[in-house]
């Protein structure tokens, strides 16, 4: 088994049981769907693989990196999937930061996503991809808010991968058009 197929399977462990909101999907399936789209870059897939790994479970830091260096991945590039993880783990939750009303905190993490590095934006641009997906699919109600407000965060981040960058762009205008003109069914 390669380094990757390890990361995957411990991965899984780790996000075991964790289901897809509104369905009943295993959540790996959003990981590794994220993974693959940001796989045009070095070290994309594994960060997209793990990207929810801090929000989403118990593992820590120093774990994780043990797990990753323990997989056959050198050191700095254990370092590299490690930080882009961290970075791309909400910073201004409500938890984090329980006297911020939403809209400020939104506003803040918006602002903290802009200036993380171009690996972990680009592993953004993934999630933003499948997560626009599953909006479409399964919030249509609240499509067209969620649409404009991550096509502000994407014209704020602009150092990822510019063609996953100019995909995600046109898949929110091109749903927004869909969505406004009550074309549905085109979506």
């Amino acid at each position: 088994m390669n380094r990757r197929d390890k990361l995957l399977e411990w991965i899984k462990q780790r996000h075991k049981g964790q289901l897809i909101r509104r369905t009943t999907e295993p959540y790996i399936n959003h990981l590794i769907a994220v993974a693959e789209l940001a796989s045009i870059i070095p070290l994309g897939y594994e960060t997209g693989l793990c990207h929810d790994l801090f929000e989403d479970t118990e593992t820590t830091e120093a774990e994780f990196l043990s797990a990753l260096i323990g997989f056959g991945y050198k050191n700095q590039e254990a370092h590299l999937i490690l930080n882009c993880t961290v970075e791309l783990t909400d910073v201004f939750t409500k938890k984090n930061y329980p006297e911020l009303k939403k809209k400020d905190r939104k506003s803040r993490e918006a602002a903290r996503l802009a200036a993380i590095s171009s690996t972990a934006q680009t592993v953004k641009y993934a999630d933003l991809i499948y997560n626009i997906g599953w909006v479409l699919r399964y919030d249509l109600k609240h499509a067209v808010k969620y649409l404009l407000k991550k096509r502000l965060l994407l014209a704020a981040m602009t150092s990822g991968e510019p063609n996953l960058h100019l995909k995600a762009m046109n898949l929110i205008d091109d749903s927004l058009s869909k969505l406004t003109s009550k074309s549905f069914t085109d979506l």
